[in-house]
């Protein structure tokens, strides 16, 4: 039996530990700073600019508008010094076309230093310097011979970079587990919710979205690479420069899905949600690509030749009354520290900046509720609709 006194010295050795364990699970407020000091920043606004085309429209360079761009022609290129003492990791460019070559070269020694080449074919990108640098060029490479305009620049300073910083992975051929094809850019967000956050964000899911059309705007290129990297989508989007003819649909269906290979397709309601007749028009090529023409060898004879036939396992279309599953998309997610998918698709939905014209909404209720995918096609079963599930009965092929 321990006995008063003997308590309670025990009792302050037990107050005394659990003080020390609380100490170590609480930073110090020096440290503190210090994990805070190691965010990278984006300094953009604090840089100088020296260009050597267009100076009257260099300004553009740190604006954060898509529809206004810097353009540098074949030759142009500029300098970037940071504030102060600091130092760039990298920058994020939005461009207005693809460039085929863009060099960056350190400007800190007596020569220029090259940092950092960059070829790869996205509209938005991260471009990693080898090496930090606080003044820096930016200049077309030997194998670029298009104009190089800018719409938006994002200077990244030393430390953890922002979950915002689009660092695209190109989807490896044969690899997607869900293919969510739709019409224009901002369909994927305003029919499907949830969908994105949680099969790409939450689930870490192969999930490649597919546009017939982008209208041959460069500014809803970039915003649809926002809103999709926002929702967790990691992987390069499919989509032309401008608009797929209309009589090439299938082709381009077809060779998307016996390139990638998913298992699960999803596309837009029969009736075009609100009658829109591309809609209408992409949801019958789709069906028709799913159903049977992806198996034919004679149909997108290239894509039959380079990645041979496939037929996908499941289709889904949102609203379909028949096999009709109820998704909810109000879950918190972990991977968006709890905020639920619906919260996540309409902040995604406002970086449509082109498109808030009040006549749109992301909707969890009514006629164009997000939540509802009919399964409208299968060759692996019926879905156990009271647990909703686009890989549901899904197997390794």
């Amino acid at each position: 039996m321990i006995t008063q006194k003997k308590w309670q010295p025990l009792a302050i050795l037990v107050a005394l530990l659990a003080l020390g364990a609380l100490s170590l699970a609480l930073p110090h407020p020096a440290l503190a700073a210090q994990v805070k000091a190691q965010q990278a920043r984006d300094v953009v606004q604090e840089c100088k600019f020296s260009v050597t085309v267009n100076k009257d429209t260099s300004f553009q360079l740190r604006n954060q508008a898509l529809h206004k761009i810097w353009n540098g022609g074949e030759k142009g290129m500029f300098t970037v010094t940071l504030p102060g003492d600091q130092k760039a990791q990298g920058v994020m460019l939005a461009f207005n076309t693809y460039v085929p070559q863009l060099i960056v070269e350190s400007m800190d020694g007596e020569k220029p230093e090259v940092i950092a080449e960059y070829s790869l074919p996205y509209y938005t990108s991260y471009i990693p310097f080898s090496k930090p640098a606080h003044v820096f060029r930016v200049r077309p490479g030997k194998e670029n011979a298009v104009a190089i305009r800018i719409g938006r620049m994002n200077v990244l300073t030393e430390g953890a970079l922002p979950a915002w910083v689009q660092r695209w992975e190109t989807l490896p051929d044969g690899q997607a587990d869900i293919l969510l094809m739709v019409t224009h850019p901002d369909d994927d967000i305003l029919w499907f919710g949830g969908l994105l956050p949680t099969y790409a964000g939450e689930k870490d899911l192969k999930v490649l979205v597919g546009y017939i059309s982008t209208e041959n705007r460069w500014d809803r290129r970039n915003e649809l690479l926002d809103a999709l990297w926002h929702c967790g989508v990691k992987y390069y989007p499919y989509m032309p420069e401008g608009k797929v003819r209309e009589k090439k649909e299938v082709d381009y269906i077809v060779t998307c899905i016996r390139r990638y290979r998913p298992p699960v397709v999803v596309t837009q309601d029969i009736d075009g949600e609100y009658g829109h007749k591309a809609h209408i028009k992409l949801v019958a090529n789709v069906i028709k690509a799913v159903k049977t023409e992806c198996l034919k060898e004679t149909v997108a004879r290239k894509s039959a030749k380079k990645y041979g036939v496939y037929q996908p396992q499941k289709l889904y279309v949102h609203m379909y009354k028949e096999n009709q599953s109820i998704f909810d998309w109000s879950v918190p997610l972990k991977a968006f520290n709890g905020k639920t998918g619906l919260t996540i698709a309409k902040e995604a939905f406002k970086m449509h900046a082109s498109q808030q014209n009040g006549r749109h909404a992301v909707l969890d209720h009514g006629k164009y509720d997000c939540r509802k995918l009919g399964l409208y096609w299968s060759r692996v079963g019926k879905d156990n609709i009271k647990r909703p599930d686009l890989m549901q009965h899904v197997i390794n092929e």
